[in-house]
């Protein structure tokens, strides 16, 4: 089993980095609609500039996402299994997706793979919990 470590000054850059994007997109937003900079200072239109951030980041990172999930899940059906198991067979109930839930037909390869494959699903569900925060659960709480 690996040893997971948060590289927390990594997380802080990152967060950093994405609320200076989002400031930028914002100042770039409101100086090309109204041209002018009082506007700024309005706590809406600071929130309207991290969702807008938020969306581009989320539209670029959830397709990504996809195409990390299936590459790593194609290579895990063909180079993780071990020897004699078939992609459909009794030992993974008929499915292919059941190599997810169980390791113990997989090569060290087929677990590596396997692992990037629930790190993306893992991002994913974290991604679409976010959306869904941001256009359901948070207009109720400014309401």
């Amino acid at each position: 089993m690996r040893n997971v470590t948060l590289d927390w000054y990594r997380l802080l850059r990152s967060s950093l980095l994405f609320l200076l994007f989002s400031m930028l997109v914002t100042v770039g937003l409101v100086l090309s609609m109204t041209g002018e900079v009082k506007h700024l200072l309005q706590l809406e239109v600071q929130l309207s500039g991290i969702e807008l951030a938020f969306s581009l980041a989320m539209f670029i990172s959830i397709p990504l996402l996809l195409i990390r999930f299936s590459f790593f899940f194609y290579r895990m059906l063909i180079a993780g299994r071990k020897n004699g198991i078939a992609i459909i067979c009794y030992q993974n109930l008929f499915n292919p997706f059941n190599f997810l839930l169980f390791p113990s037909l997989l090569n060290l390869d087929g677990k590596e793979s396997r692992r990037r494959c629930i790190v993306s699903i893992i991002l994913l569900l974290i991604l679409y919990l976010l959306v869904f925060f941001d256009s359901v659960i948070k207009p109720i709480f400014l309401t």
